[in-house]
């Protein structure tokens, strides 16, 4: 540890000692939303892009960023002597985080407030209870590529894949909303094996195919700059590349919140763009193999350039209105004008109200981030149109567990 000044981020719960807020880098996704909602640009990412850390000396305790890890390596803390802080150049060398401090035999007593805890953002009352991290980064389970082809048309720019895994004899109990991840093969410029990557699962608790252990990824290959040179990002690519029959190391199921209601008489609104679609192929796969009570249809608003860059474009609009109520916006589309989600969702207000004043309506929104403080922003204008509450909406939402966001 190095000096640093104690910030009033770092809570003194006993004396002599502070509370640090940390993040688990054996958890991290390397996603980055947290690093884009802090508002005091804190958390900083290594120059080699292959960790992430939290600057004691900026970090004010504002807590904008606990809601946005899938994984909650955010949720993360530990005691330390007054003046000798973890600094960011010490936490880009962790493989796992430090032991908790202990004087004299007991560990030093550490409070944390409900969001701290991570009891901030429930999961819905009637979701299954998820299993969480069956598997480590130090004890993976090899899985096997049953399939691996492009999703989106052969001119679109954007190369996104549906990927199936058979898991075989080994147990792999996921829940729809959850996340697996994917230990690419090969070593990080520190000559460490890559760290894990995180992929929304698109697949029923039950199976790509009902009752097998087929688990449906559907990734984008990532092509982009860094620094002005190419950069492949290091999973996608990976995946993207592999044949059938390959085998992927994995790890999880991980997250525990992003979870579909299973009451029958829920509304679900779901709202995503690109390969947020993901989780949300889930819950209807779910939904199409539940019992026959009569249930809500999901309201499902689907945001991307044109149909050939989205995945599941064709196989989403031919699903029955009975169980798929469907609403896409299409910014690109040389055939209407030019729509967000966000004005798709203005255009439906009162499909938006309606969940908005049920207690059983519940919103995951998935995808891009930069479309995330639009969609919160809209959600509250109708709520006022429609005269419903919307001071604080958000948080409100998040604290009855009926709003939940993952954004990257």
């Amino acid at each position: 540890m190095t000096a640093a000044t104690q910030s009033t981020g770092l809570a003194e719960t006993a004396a002599g000692y502070v509370k640090q807020h940390l993040i688990d880098p054996a958890t991290c996704a390397r996603c980055g939303s947290c690093e884009i909602v802090c508002p005091e640009e804190a958390i900083q990412m290594s120059e080699d892009g292959q960790y992430f850390g939290i600057d004691p000396e900026r970090c004010t305790g504002e807590h904008e960023c606990l809601h946005s890890c899938s994984t909650d390596a955010i949720l993360s803390w530990r005691m330390v002597p007054e003046g000798q802080l973890y600094s960011l150049e010490e936490q880009f060398t962790w493989e796992e985080l430090p032991a908790e401090l202990e004087v004299d035999g007991h560990a030093v007593p550490m409070a944390l407030d409900e969001e701290e805890a991570g009891l901030g953002n429930p999961a819905p009352a009637s979701a299954s209870t998820a299993t969480t991290f069956l598997y480590t980064q130090h004890d993976p389970v090899t899985a096997r590529i049953v399939s691996n082809r492009r999703v989106t048309s052969a001119d679109a720019e954007t190369d996104i894949h549906h990927i199936v895994l058979d898991f075989g004899d080994n147990p792999y109990p996921w829940l729809e909303g959850q996340n697996v991840g994917v230990l690419p093969l090969g070593l990080d410029p520190h000559g460490h094996p890559h760290h894990m990557r995180a992929y929304s699962i698109a697949s029923d608790r039950d199976g790509e195919r009902a009752g097998s252990r087929e688990m449906a990824l559907t990734v984008k290959r990532l092509v982009d700059e860094w620094d002005g040179k190419p950069y492949h990002g290091v999973a996608s690519n990976f995946l993207c590349d592999l044949e059938e029959g390959a085998e992927v190391r994995c790890i999880g199921p991980m997250g525990d919140k992003f979870l579909m209601p299973q009451d029958p008489q829920a509304q679900v609104l779901m709202i995503c763009t690109g390969t947020g679609i993901a989780p949300m192929r889930g819950f209807i796969q779910r939904q199409q193999r539940m019992d026959p009570t009569p249930r809500q249809p999901l309201q499902l608003f689907y945001g991307g350039r044109t149909p050939g860059e989205m995945a599941y474009y064709d196989e989403l609009l031919a699903l029955p209105s009975t169980l798929l109520r469907t609403h896409m916006a299409l910014s690109r589309s040389a055939e209407q004008p030019r729509q967000y989600v966000q004005d798709v969702l203005r255009e439906q207000s009162g499909v938006v109200a309606s969940v908005l004043a049920d207690d059983q309506g519940y919103i995951f929104i998935c995808g891009l981030i930069s479309m995330e403080q639009s969609v919160i922003e809209v959600m509250a204008d109708i709520a006022r149109e429609h005269g419903l509450p919307a001071d604080d909406l958000q948080h409100r939402l998040m604290q009855a567990g009926r709003l939940h966001i993952e954004t990257y």
